[in-house]
């Protein structure tokens, strides 16, 4: 304990040198006005409808209406470099010296101030005042998400030690462990299993009863039977339902409300 002590402040202060680069990358009041004034209407009157949240179709996957947008870019990479003007991406279309990368498209080059004025921008580290990260909304981006697959069916991988897959799945796994040159854990005994497999699912351990009718239980779908049992338990509900009520932020009252009525009506529908 006395050590814990001791270690405090050391602790504390490589919290604090953590936390210094963010500070020192704060951009200036100054930055920011400029931003606000002179580049926030450029983007919004000449880029957000291709390049934002609301855009019905996102072009070259690039969101301009988020500073990550901006620094994570698009098919092409980041649309702009802070600091370097010639690497930027963006200043390159906007100048159109390249037909491909040319923005705003269809002969609406921008005034040469207002491509001044995207310079200056970057030339001074690109302040930016708009907070939040890349919308999930962008079409291009969400199609090519794991969870937008068609649903197919795998072949299997080949592995060396057949003999340990019980299962296809098993086939995935075990060729990852090979890949690495590891060697698949042990099967636990049937008290460890019982035990994790209850833990899991209730949060509550199984009882001597239970433990001794699994260890008796020689058939081969002993564990499955098991998982079964343990699924249709009301403390597997009870045990779920409390996180899920969290995440939902259930409360029978509205917290610190004096003025209006402070409990929820349909509370008790929970």
């Amino acid at each position: 304990m006395k050590l814990f002590f001791q270690l405090q402040p050391v602790v504390f202060a490589a919290l604090l040198l953590s936390l210094r680069p963010s500070f020192a990358a704060a951009p200036d009041p100054a930055g920011l006005e400029y931003f606000e004034k002179r580049i926030r209407p450029i983007l919004v009157d000449n880029c957000y409808e291709c390049h934002s949240a609301t855009s019905k179709k996102v072009k070259g996957g690039l969101l301009l209406d988020t500073r990550d947008g901006l620094l994570h870019g698009g098919d092409n990479g980041p649309a702009i470099v802070p600091g370097d003007v010639e690497k930027s991406l963006l200043i390159k279309a906007v100048r159109y010296t390249n037909e491909d990368l040319a923005m705003p498209p269809k002969n609406k080059k921008l005034p040469p101030e207002r491509i001044a004025d995207l310079e200056a921008w970057v030339k001074m580290g690109a302040p930016d005042s708009r907070v939040g990260t890349i919308s999930s909304n962008n079409p291009a981006r969400a199609t090519k998400h794991w969870a937008f697959q068609p649903v197919s069916t795998p072949k299997p991988p080949t592995v060396k030690n057949k003999s340990w897959a019980r299962s296809p799945l098993d086939n995935f796994i075990l060729e990852k462990l090979e890949a690495k040159s590891i060697s698949p854990s042990p099967a636990a005994d049937k008290r460890t299993l019982i035990r994790r497999a209850t833990f899991d699912l209730t949060g509550l351990p199984p009882t001597p009863e239970e433990v001794a009718a699994f260890e008796s239980d020689s058939s081969p779908d002993a564990f499955p039977k098991l998982v079964d049992r343990l699924l249709a338990s009301p403390r597997y509900g009870e045990r779920w339902g409390r996180y899920w009520l969290d995440v939902a932020r259930y409360a029978d009252t509205k917290g610190y409300v004096f003025e209006e009525e402070r409990r929820y009506a349909f509370a008790w529908t929970y």
